[in-house]
């Protein structure tokens, strides 16, 4: 039994390192909708809003999805420790 869970839980991690440079793309697209957004004065929620369909549909697929739990999380540590690196120098 726990060998079974130790090959679900590494192919799990697995995936999930596979899928972070796919979700560092995504995390730095929506950066860069909500900061151009803010300029216009447009909120979060109408941004969603004024989202087509099929992008809600992927941007709810990516964000409620467990699969990708991980790899986003990593992908937004990454993406911030990135952008702060920029900013300090």
């Amino acid at each position: 039994m726990s060998e079974v869970l130790l090959i679900i839980v590494g192919g799990y991690i697995l995936l999930s390192l596979i899928l972070i440079p796919f979700q560092y793309r995504y995390v730095e697209q929506m950066e860069k909708m909500r900061k151009a957004n803010e300029k216009k004065g447009i909120s979060q929620g109408e941004m969603m809003e004024n989202m087509k369909f099929e992008e809600q549909v992927l941007h709810a697929n990516v964000q409620g999805s467990m699969i990708f739990f991980l790899a986003n999380i990593l992908a937004t540590i990454v993406y911030k420790m990135k952008h702060r690196q920029k900013i300090d120098r």
